[in-house]
């Protein structure tokens, strides 16, 4: 069985023959591991580049392989050019009247990396022939939001009783809509499933009533655009996000990563509607257990769930994180 079968024969909670294991991008850790720095590995051929990444995820046991955020710092350099070379926080929601996300998107036509981009997953889906995922990244409609306007600006916004909620909402309706062109383009060029993260949509940062208000519209929008499509469909909130599961039913999502949860709760909000991704503390756990530590607590994880559950860190490596920790997590759910 390929690991695309299993990761989704997990997504349908069905029966497999040993547990799916994976990482939440590792780019980090990668890097660290080899002495490198991101910049080295893009400026590889895209066939060398990808031999690379497909032996680092393979040498750490992970059923899934990650593209890191290229498609992001495209249209974010574009965007920066087109508004004349000014920093961040760009507009504020009133001052967006006139965006769309496809007009953010057409800005980042022709940008080097975009073709960077597209000839890297063209030969990550030559070499790979269907056998692992190719997971597209994107950030999140909520927390593209905040990056655009300023993590301060943005949350204030959503409290605000003088803030104009419908430009608000067009703003969240652009990120959605750019979200969504980002990633279209990434499966167009040869990514076979999807991975989003929307930190900024965290318990810790916004309450239920507004991430029902304000980040669930336009996380809907985007994942149920592609809702159709037999692929891993996944979005990541960073932190105790047990709230968030209840109202991701229905959202068009069929993996959830999460980080700080109890597992058999999780599943139990989810509905069978999609499967769980983690939950092993990047820090408490995959940085500074010992390897038996590592292996007990994920041993723990996987007695939590019979199915549905792709073992995993709950976030992204710590770049010290040491290798015998993330070979004990593997060896964990293959034994």
């Amino acid at each position: 069985m390929t690991s695309t079968e299993l990761i989704m024969k997990t997504i349908r909670y069905e029966d497999t023959p040993r547990r799916p294991v994976a990482l939440l991008d590792g780019y980090n850790f990668f890097m660290k591991q080899n002495d490198m720095q991101l910049p080295q590995l893009w400026g590889m051929p895209a066939d060398e580049a990808a031999d690379f990444i497909i032996a680092q995820y393979d040498k750490s046991g992970s059923d899934m392989v990650y593209i890191s955020a290229m498609v992001h710092i495209a249209v974010y350099e574009s965007l920066k050019a087109a508004l004349g070379g000014q920093e961040p926080p760009f507009p504020a929601a009133e001052d967006a009247a006139d965006w769309t996300g496809e007009k953010i998107w057409k800005l980042a036509e022709g940008h080097p990396m975009l073709q960077m981009l597209k000839d890297l997953l063209g030969a990550l889906n030559r070499k790979l022939a269907g056998e692992k995922p190719i997971m597209a990244f994107s950030v999140g409609p909520f927390t593209l939001m905040t990056m655009l306007m300023g993590m301060d600006a943005a949350l204030w916004a959503i409290v605000d009783e003088d803030q104009d909620q419908d430009a608000l909402h067009h703003l969240l309706d652009v990120c959605a809509d750019l979200t969504v062109c980002e990633l279209k383009y990434e499966l167009e060029c040869g990514a076979t499933g999807i991975s989003s993260a929307d930190p900024s949509a965290a318990v810790n940062l916004i309450s239920e009533e507004n991430f029902e208000k304000y980040a669930l519209p336009p996380i809907r929008k985007v994942f149920r655009t592609f809702a159709g499509m037999d692929i891993p469909i996944m979005l990541h909130i960073c932190g105790s996000s047990s709230p968030r599961v209840a109202p991701l039913v229905g959202s068009g999502i069929n993996i959830y990563s999460m980080d700080d949860v109890d597992i058999a709760f999780a599943q139990e909000q989810a509905k069978g509607d999609f499967a769980i991704f983690g939950n092993l503390n990047t820090v408490d756990v995959m940085l500074r257990e010992t390897p038996e530590g590592v292996a007990r607590i994920a041993k723990e994880r996987l007695a939590q769930a019979k199915a549905g559950l792709i073992l995993a860190p709950g976030c992204d490596l710590a770049p010290d994180t040491p290798a015998e920790n993330v070979e004990a997590m593997v060896s964990a759910a293959r034994n």
